[in-house]
């Protein structure tokens, strides 16, 4: 059995929550500077050309904060095994922000 410190592994959960809302909160920021970026072109009236390779670079962006997330999750998922097999596998910790605990690979899912 992995024997954890209760103290550090509260600071893992508490990190880990802090870290899923915070990344969707830049993907909201990153959704809310692409809307407002293509708003404020169609104001200007410019053309497509110009817009384009911003536009991209946004989407691009985007793209890998998504990708982030899921690397996050993923994280998570393995750090839940970890407390599942040590001895403070009875202790809650709370699920991070977010759907990140929907655990299909471990034999027993964490309830939010």
């Amino acid at each position: 059995m992995i024997n954890l410190r209760e103290g550090s592994t509260r600071v893992v959960a508490s990190d880990a929550q802090e870290m899923g809302g915070m990344i969707d909160r830049a993907l909201l920021q990153q959704m809310r500077l692409a809307t407002s970026f293509i708003e404020a072109s169609q104001e200007s009236k410019l053309a497509m050309p110009m817009t384009q390779a911003a536009l991209q670079s946004l989407a691009e962006g985007l793209t890998c904060l998504v990708e982030g997330r899921a690397k996050m999750s993923n994280s998570v998922r393995e750090m839940t095994k970890i407390l599942k097999h040590s001895n403070l596998r009875e202790t809650s910790f709370g699920c991070p922000t977010g759907p990140w605990t929907a655990i299909a690979d471990v034999t027993e899912p964490v309830a939010c």
